[in-house]
């Protein structure tokens, strides 16, 4: 395959994006409450953790979407852009990453849903496994259920919960956040100066604990900002319907950049400022600061409704994902890659069987809160979910370097600016800080809720990871290419309407 030849502007039917729209449907993708509690452990010094993140990854994703979803714009997304520049097995292997961080990563978010639904009723219940597990169960599989019906059906539903599920809940415990400090109470964490470099920040007020925390222990949950700054690729498919491309790409990258850095920032320093450190719960995190403030300001009767607009927003994120892969899927179908029973599909293009084996793994990944740590469970499956989706982007970073070395005049309506300087550049630090947060990922953290010792961890998570990383080459020895003689997987395009109705 070979760039488009279309001109600047896609030359592609239907709809312009203009530039706030796009920049919106970046920071909806990436902004999601469930990472405002892990980041809100830092203080003040998160601000410097993703001011460092966005400038070695969050940037250089943006930067190469573009690029490449701008140069390859044909069907398959990643798959396509990895296979055009390091063959087809390595694309299989980023598809695979893509897909099952995916999976490894819905647990957490159906976390936050049952979480969501206990605060409407009473937040005791969060501590029961027989409340949490069936709602989890219940959740995934409806999402699953609804995407039957395929994306066209499910988006208006899924935009509007993405907004107001996310945003509001968002805004108003950053509104409550500036109001608690503006009326002379005390943040549980310093607002100081000094605060901004302090990776291992401790209550205010509070005695130091005799047993020290190391910076490097505390920096490494930071890891999981991997999985909270991603996702910018999926809208790569939407970059070629802006105007004036090579303006509007940055622009938009800049804006959504600054919107989810202030979002994700100050959301989680509301967390910070209004629950106290060594009372602070990953998954609840984010309502705790509502149950904080509703009782001095007389109106608990809210907190079952924010309760309601944050579970809305989890199962929004969730139905964006559920039927994420279906593009590549068909690509990689085509290529004979897929075995024909993951090729079927229901009436409305969503590949079915995909989507069930999925939803099993997914649910026996929930049986863990029967007999595990919730806290533990979210961090190692966040932190799993990050490295293994570290893997495709550093792919994803090779493929921009290989692509611009070796198709160098290949139509690319947006190009990074600096030649191949600025390709090697973005490239290389892109890179670099894949395989950072992968090998970081492995030691184990130091913060007191999610301490665990490296005998434990380091076995999971290299079990995990390397099982992971290993299937995809010994599946792709088992290919057939004439499993892609009936592919008929259906085009993204005619399944995934969820953002036209914004533009």
């Amino acid at each position: 395959m070979h760039g488009s030849g279309t001109d600047s502007g896609g030359g592609l039917s239907g709809k312009r994006l203009s530039l706030f729209v796009l920049a919106m449907m970046n920071v909806a993708v990436v902004v999601g409450l469930e990472g405002l509690p892990t980041m809100g452990n830092y203080g003040l010094s998160l601000i410097v953790l993703y001011a460092f993140f966005t400038l070695i990854f969050f940037l250089p994703v943006g930067l190469t979407a573009a690029e490449l979803g701008g140069g390859w714009p044909a069907e398959g997304g990643v798959y396509n852009w990895i296979k055009e520049a390091l063959g087809q097995r390595m694309a299989f292997v980023g598809i695979w990453c893509q897909w099952v961080q995916i999976v490894v990563w819905y647990p957490t978010v159906l976390a936050l849903c049952a979480t969501s639904i206990a605060y409407m009723f009473n937040p005791e219940y969060e501590n029961y496994v027989w409340f949490t597990l069936p709602i989890l169960l219940i959740v995934f599989w409806a999402a699953t259920l609804v995407n039957f019906r395929g994306l066209h059906f499910s988006g208006l539903i899924t935009t509007i919960f993405l907004y107001a599920g996310t945003f509001i809940p968002v805004l108003l415990a950053i509104a409550f956040a500036i109001w608690w400090i503006a009326s002379g109470n005390e943040s549980y964490v310093p607002l100081t100066w000094d605060a901004l470099f302090d990776f291992t920040p401790t209550q205010t007020g509070a005695k130091e604990s005799t047993s020290t925390v190391s910076t490097f222990g505390a920096l490494v949950a930071a890891v999981a900002v991997f999985s909270f700054l991603s996702g910018l690729e999926v809208n790569a498919v939407h970059f070629r319907r802006v105007r004036n491309i090579q303006r509007s790409i940055p622009l938009a990258l800049l804006i959504s950049g600054v919107l989810i850095l202030v979002i994700s920032i100050l959301g989680a320093l509301s967390v910070a400022v209004l629950v106290p450190l060594d009372e602070m719960d990953l998954t609840a995190g984010t309502l705790q600061v509502f149950q904080k403030v509703f009782g001095p300001l007389g109106i608990e009767w809210l907190l079952p409704v924010i309760a309601f607009l944050a579970l809305f927003g989890m199962i929004g994120h969730i139905m964006v994902w559920v039927i994420g892969p279906t593009e590549s899927l068909r690509v990689a179908a085509d290529d004979g890659v897929i075995p024909p029973v993951f090729q079927r599909t229901t009436s409305g293009g969503a590949p079915r069987n995909v989507m069930l084996v999925q939803a099993v793994v997914v649910s026996l990944i929930c049986l863990l809160n029967l007999v595990l740590d919730m806290n533990r469970v979210f961090y190692i499956l966040t932190i799993i979910s990050a490295q293994i989706y570290l893997v495709m982007y550093g792919l994803m970073f090779i493929s921009l370097i290989r692509l611009r070395i070796s198709q160098p005049n290949v139509k690319r309506p947006f190009r990074i600016p600096g030649g191949l300087p600025g390709v090697l550049i973005v490239g290389g630090v892109g890179l670099l800080g894949c395989a950072s947060g992968i090998v970081i990922g492995f030691f184990p953290p130091s913060q007191i809720e999610i301490k665990m010792s490296a005998s434990t961890l380091i076995p999971i998570v290299a079990i995990g990871f390397s099982v992971t990383v290993i299937l995809p080459f010994i599946f792709f020895q088992c290919r057939n290419p004439a499993w892609g003689k009936d592919a008929d997987l259906p085009r993204a395009e005619e399944t995934r309407k969820r953002w036209i109705r914004g533009d």
